[in-house]
C-alpha cells in the first residue's frame, strides 16, 4: 500500500481514473498483477493496458492468476510471493537505472498534471446550475470537503456505487488503508447505508460517513 502522496502512487485508471494513473496504464509494456480477480473494474475489460505484452500475476486463487494470456503465473501467498520475486530481481540484476529514471520521471509530471488539474477544480468550487437557478457546490468540490472532514475527525468513508463512488476514487486522499471502503466489482447501490448501520454491531466500530449518489448503466 503507497500513501497517495507517494510519488509512485498514480490513481486509479480508466474511465473513473486519474491522468497519471491512465498515463501509467496505457504506456507499461508489463503488468504486474497482486490478488485482483480481474473483473472490468481492474483491467477496463481487458482494453486498460494497450501497451503490455507481458503480465506477472501473483494470487493464491489458481482461476485468477492464470486469468490472462502470456502470464508468468506465481501461485502463492501474496506477501511470500512478493518478496522472493524481488529477491528474484535483485539477483538478476535489478531495473535498468536509466529506464527506471526516465519512467519514473515521466509518471512525475503527469501525477503534477493531475495535482493541478484538482487544485484548479477546488479552487472553483461552486458553479452556476439552471436547474436550481443558483450557484450551487460541484460534486468533486463537495465530496472533497466531505473527505477533509472525515480525514480530521478519522472516520472511515464508506462510497455507493455510482458517480459518487467515481468522484471519490480521484478525490481521497488516504495516508493508510481502511480510511476509504467501497464495493468495487459489484456496482452495489446502497452499500454505503448498509455498511454504516452495520458498523452500529460492530465489535470494533468507528465512527462512518456514507456517501450514496446515482448510478448510470449503459
Amino acid at each position: 500500500m503507497l500513501p497517495d502522496a507517494h510519488p509512485q502512487n498514480l490513481g486509479v485508471m480508466g474511465s473513473k481514473g486519474s491522468l497519471s494513473g491512465n498515463y501509467a496504464a496505457s504506456q507499461a509494456d508489463l503488468l504486474i498483477v497482486i490478488g485482483s480477480r480481474g473483473v472490468c473494474q481492474a483491467d477496463c475489460s481487458g482494453t486498460g493496458y494497450a501497451s503490455a505484452d507481458a503480465v506477472v500475476n501473483i494470487n493464491a486463487d489458481l482461476g485468477d492468476v492464470t486469468h490472462y494470456n502470456r502470464t508468468v503465473a506465481l501461485a502463492g501467498d501474496i506477501g511470500v510471493v512478493a518478496g522472493q520475486l524481488l529477491e528474484a530481481l535483485q539477483k538478476a540484476g535489478g531495473a535498468d537505472l536509466a529506464r527506471r529514471e526516465a519512467w519514473l520521471g515521466a509518471t512525475a509530471a503527469k501525477k503534477r498534471e493531475w495535482e493541478a488539474l484538482k487544485a484548479e477544480r477546488y479552487a472553483h468550487p461552486v458553479l452556476r446550475d439552471d436547474t436550481w437557478g443558483r450557484p450551487v457546490l460541484t460534486q468533486p468540490a463537495a465530496i472533497k470537503i466531505a473527505c477533509d472532514f472525515a480525514k480530521s475527525i478519522g472516520a472511515v468513508k464508506f462510497f455507493d456505487a455510482g458517480d459518487v463512488q467515481a468522484v471519490g476514487f480521484q478525490v481521497a486522499e488516504d495516508e493508510e488503508p481502511n480510511q476509504t471502503i467501497t464495493e468495487t466489482g459489484a456496482s452495489y447501490m446502497g452499500f454505503a447505508v448498509s455498511a454504516l448501520l452495520a458498523s452500529g454491531v460492530a465489535d470494533r466500530p468507528r465512527y462512518g460517513i456514507a456517501f450514496s449518489g446515482t448510478e448510470r448503466s449503459s
